[in-house]
């Protein structure tokens, strides 16, 4: 089975790190998903870093990547993506605004043989459309030009 990395910029968010990786944890190692967790910390002002250091203490599957000051959120997907390890790599927001068991979903159609699988909110709230469109854009002209890297991005 092929390991799934998920890269997770965050950016002050102490409070949510531990739930994110158990909740991750809980739902990939129920569906039998060799995965890593790889998690930016994006120049956070509160304990964001301590907080990734101690999940990873608990579990070597957790990866941490620590910027001295705020890039934005794309350096840090591209940081996670640069470190990660596995055969295919998924990228959500840490506060856990995606389901994690998308995660699942996404994997499973991978090993379908699907190449590319993007996600899609039902509604992207109060969100300018300049906004919604360069969100998408960001993902699309990455993957674009790292077709031919080692892995596969879900």
């Amino acid at each position: 089975m092929s390991r799934l990395s998920v890269v997770l910029p965050a950016y002050n968010e102490e409070l949510m790190v531990g739930k994110t990786c158990r909740v991750l944890h809980e739902v990939l190692a129920e569906a039998g998903i060799s995965y890593e967790l790889v998690l930016v910390d994006d120049g956070s002002k509160d304990h964001t870093w301590e907080e990734i250091l101690k999940a990873g203490g608990k579990d070597s599957n957790i990866l941490g990547v620590h910027f001295s000051r705020n890039f934005g959120k794309e350096a840090a997907v591209f940081a996670g993506m640069a470190q990660a390890t596995g055969e295919v790599v998924a990228v959500m927001d840490c506060d856990l605004q995606h389901p994690a068991e998308t995660l699942i979903e996404m994997y499973r159609k991978w090993e379908e043989g699907y190449e590319v699988i993007e996600g899609i909110k039902k509604s992207r709230g109060n969100e300018s459309f300049l906004h919604k469109k360069c969100a998408g854009f960001f993902l699309w002209d990455y993957v674009q030009s790292n077709k031919s890297g080692h892995a596969k991005y879900l």
